[in-house]
């Protein structure tokens, strides 16, 4: 399939400057980041930063809060690592 997209001169400058740091055509470099589900903030061609919850939400579901069952007061558990960290010697 072909897809003619009239972009700005400075956004199709960055994404040819980042297609050719990935050694990629900009053809195959501009059909991966739509693969990838990228979007683009502004006219620059950045990634469009998380908001807090989407960020809370990715992290969940990549498994990475709430795994820790075995923590029942992770303030008291935090302390206890802060406090065992404090008393370690280099050595």
């Amino acid at each position: 399939m072909s897809i003619v997209i009239n972009l700005p001169a400075e956004l199709e400058h960055a994404i040819a400057g980042e297609a050719a740091k990935a050694g990629m055509s900009v053809s195959d470099y501009v059909a991966g980041r739509l693969a990838q589900g990228t979007t683009t903030n502004g006219s620059h061609g950045l990634k469009r930063r998380l908001t807090g919850p989407e960020l809370v939400q990715r992290w969940k579901e990549l498994g990475l809060i709430g795994y820790r069952t075995d923590i029942a007061d992770p303030e008291a558990h935090s302390r206890r690592l802060r406090e065992a960290a404090q008393r370690r010697t280099t050595g």
